[in-house]
């Protein structure tokens, strides 16, 4: 029980995107920094570095079938996470807490203490290295950053343009926009699934916006499909941007 803990949710920052941007081999950065400007600039998204999100819905687990699930998360950029995820198996609850604070991880199932193998490890990395490039003001901002275009597609029924996102020592992250409205609609990556182990392709995607108190479209409603197979179905009842978190959020 201890391996369902990548963050089920990533706390993204949904922009608008000027219509009709055609900037040849440049079109990648330019959609980016566009994107940024839109939302406030760099200056508004960079002050904004911790989030408080609680999520609910369902989640699909190997063996198991579908099984209702509760989550509170609770980050601080660059390395700090709290996850609290209750889920409902057979009739029985289990509760499991993560916490990330530098290099110390603290995992428990129902006050039981979980080793954080090498697997969980690589997810709760993927996931943090995820939540930054998410903010989108890190690509502009910092260097170390490969922008490239992954072309038209689209997500659900809506066209979208991606972006693909690599730097050293991480793996490639995809962002697609939508094309009309210039919300961010899908996160693909490459990550390690929770339970096996084995690496899958993680599609991330928005399907509904609301606007949070500042007038800022946040996610809604979101599906995490694993290689193409559902795997989450969420709805998220409460997003807030901060500036920062105490440390003893992260801590025991």
């Amino acid at each position: 029980m201890g391996r369902i803990l990548t963050p089920l949710l990533a706390a993204v920052v949904l922009v608008t995107i000027a219509p009709g941007l055609r900037a040849a081999d440049d079109e990648p950065k330019v959609i980016v920094v566009k994107a940024v400007k839109a939302h406030g600039g760099e200056e508004s998204l960079a002050k904004h570095q911790a989030a408080q999100v609680r999520n609910k819905g369902k989640l699909t687990l190997a063996g198991v079938g579908e099984v209702d699930f509760t989550q509170e998360v609770a980050y601080m950029l660059p390395d700090k996470f709290k996850d609290i995820l209750e889920l409902t198996i057979g009739g029985q609850k289990v509760n499991v807490v993560t916490l990330v604070n530098g290099d110390k991880i603290s995992i428990e199932a129902n006050g039981k203490a979980v080793e954080a193998n090498d697997q969980i490890k690589a997810a709760l990395k993927d996931a943090q290295y995820m939540l930054k490039v998410a903010r989108l003001v890190t690509l502009v901002r910092d260097k170390g950053y490969e922008l490239a275009s992954v072309g038209e597609t689209k997500v659900g029924d809506n066209p979208a343009v991606g972006v693909r996102v690599s730097s050293k020592g991480q793996k490639d992250i995809n962002l697609y926009f939508d094309r009309q409205t210039g919300l961010l609609a899908k996160v693909e990556l490459r990550t390690a699934e929770p339970g096996t182990g084995n690496e899958v392709n993680e599609e991330r995607i928005i399907t509904e916006y609301r606007k949070n108190k500042d007038g800022i479209p946040v996610p809604k409603k979101v599906v995490v499909k694993h290689d193409g197979k559902p795997f989450i179905d969420a709805e998220v009842l409460e997003m807030t941007f901060l500036e920062k978190l105490d440390d003893s959020e992260f801590k025991k």
